[in-house]
């Protein structure tokens, strides 16, 4: 099949689309308006002068993309379209004249965009209707798009390698310590402050349990959590890595005693939660839809509520003092997360849902 993705190329989930997609022996392009190297993909870049993290009124550029990408999909002749993001490739994607497209939808493009004014609301409720077929990763995620359209989503959870992401990534033995972290972007959205503070509380109590905080990634507050983290009188026992490869996330979640993922708003789907569990990592989630749904809460899961440090604390701390808990919850992730997660049983169902959009893709 020759499949055509709008989306950004420089997006780590988009890489990982791409790699799948052309080890089974596809033909694959991507339209970008960000740079980005994708290898054995064909990448064409529209560049509208966008800065992707800007202003709206700036991103009103996107909107004016239509012709570029109809004129790319009348040259590229796909098979399959598949639009990532409902609100900027999703828009410009409606607005083109091109039908029988996928629209894969994300998570802030559902969750914040409408929320902003009537007029986002009714971009969003657009893109939607335009769209040949409505993916979403997460049931959670299809039941908030329902409040601007009535048409159904066929779920696409991301999957997960679980060769790569597995217990046997374990490098670390029986050291003293209780390793406790994180792998996600370094924003207050997904609660990193409400960790520092709970390590914190726990470090001031109970010190002999040899805590150690592994913060992986990069963000916009990468700076402002490692001054928190030295604020909080625990900067000589929190690493701050910065950004991981895949490989090292694997290495890094199987090495930790315990996974926090406390998100402070939403999650669209808990990828975090799927690869800690995958390693075989008890995990400990806020109780936020999307991680609630990866996870089996109560069995291979914590659940605390979001943005309060000491519910979080005394989590951290139940499973410290049960390490057989731990073992029984590690298993059960692994389970959960082979059973509904492993990457080809999910590419292949996204896979299966291109072929059926063959014969329109691409028409204008």
């Amino acid at each position: 099949m020759r499949i055509c993705f709008a989306a950004p190329a420089n997006s780590a989930h988009i890489q990982k689309w791409c790699e799948w997609f052309l080890a089974r022996g596809h033909e694959v392009h991507v339209i970008s308006f960000t740079e980005g190297t994708l290898p054995g993909a064909v990448v064409h870049r529209i560049d509208l002068g966008v800065d992707p993290d800007g202003s709206d009124r700036g991103k009103l550029k996107y909107l004016t993309a239509g012709g570029k990408i109809r004129r790319l999909i009348r040259e590229i002749r796909p098979d399959a379209v598949n639009a990532h993001y409902a609100t900027s490739y999703g828009a410009a994607m409606a607005l083109s004249g091109v039908r029988g497209y996928a629209l894969s939808v994300w998570g802030s493009d559902i969750y914040d965009f409408p929320r902003r004014s009537p007029l986002h609301r009714r971009l969003l409720q657009y893109s939607l209707r335009k769209a040949g077929r409505l993916f979403s990763t997460s049931g959670a995620m299809a039941a908030e798009a329902a409040k601007y359209t009535d048409r159904t989503f066929d779920i696409t959870p991301f999957g997960v390698d679980m060769g790569l992401f597995s217990p046997a990534q374990r490098t670390r033995g029986e050291d003293g310590t209780f390793v406790i972290g994180t792998v996600k972007i370094l924003s207050s959205l997904y609660g990193i402050d409400t960790l520092i503070r709970a390590a914190a509380l726990l470090r001031r109590s109970y010190p002999e349990m040899g805590l150690r905080v592994r913060i992986c990634g990069d963000g916009p507050q990468a700076g402002e959590f490692a001054a928190l983290a030295a604020e909080e009188g625990i900067g000589d026992i929190t690493e701050f890595p910065g950004w991981i490869s895949r490989e090292e996330a694997a290495r890094a979640w199987a090495d930790m005693d315990a996974a926090v993922i406390p998100s402070a708003r939403y999650e669209s789907f808990g990828v975090a939660a799927v690869e800690a569990q995958a390693c075989g990592t008890p995990v400990i989630v806020t109780e936020v839809e999307g991680l609630m749904e990866t996870t089996v809460p109560g069995v291979s899961s914590l659940t605390v509520p979001r943005q309060d440090p000491q519910a979080l604390a005394e989590a951290i701390r139940t499973l410290y003092l049960d390490p057989e808990r731990r073992r029984r919850m590690g298993q059960a992730g692994r389970e959960n997360a082979l059973e509904k997660y492993e990457l080809n049983r999910c590419f292949g169902k996204i896979e299966k849902l291109l072929e059926q959009l063959k014969k329109g893709a691409g028409r204008a």
